[in-house]
């Protein structure tokens, strides 16, 4: 499945994933659109959802660049484009996420997005 993100300042498209965290994307996939406000830590944007799961089988405290996933404490969708704060050689989330797809497109626009700029979450 296809989304596109769309901030004020940037428009992303991201494949989600069915098979690696089938309950969060098809959770995800009923909530759509989602309207939200962006925050950003690093080079991570997240964004609050209505979304609510758990931890999933291939919930990791480590992801790769590009990585989209879901932070479950926060009920956020997060787009990782580079490093967060406490990020070493490896990119690290705050806490263990579920990764449920990949950045396809404008991954490096994603760097001119700000705190607090609206976000739409729609399938394409």
């Amino acid at each position: 499945m296809r989304l596109r993100i769309k901030f004020e300042s940037a428009v992303c498209e991201v494949e989600l994933y069915e098979d690696w965290a089938p309950e969060t994307v098809k959770a995800i996939a009923e909530a759509l659109p989602i309207k939200s406000t962006a925050n950003r830590w690093g080079d991570e944007i997240y964004f609050t959802t209505s979304v609510v799961v758990t931890k999933e089988e291939n919930s990791k405290e480590v992801v790769e660049l590009g990585d989209v996933a879901y932070w479950i404490p926060g009920k956020a969708i997060c787009l990782f484009f580079g490093k967060t704060p406490i990020s070493d050689d490896k990119i690290r989330p705050a806490s263990a996420v579920n990764v449920i797809g990949k950045i396809v497109s404008n991954m490096e626009d994603l760097k001119s997005v700000s705190d607090g700029e609206e976000v739409i979450v729609e399938k394409l």
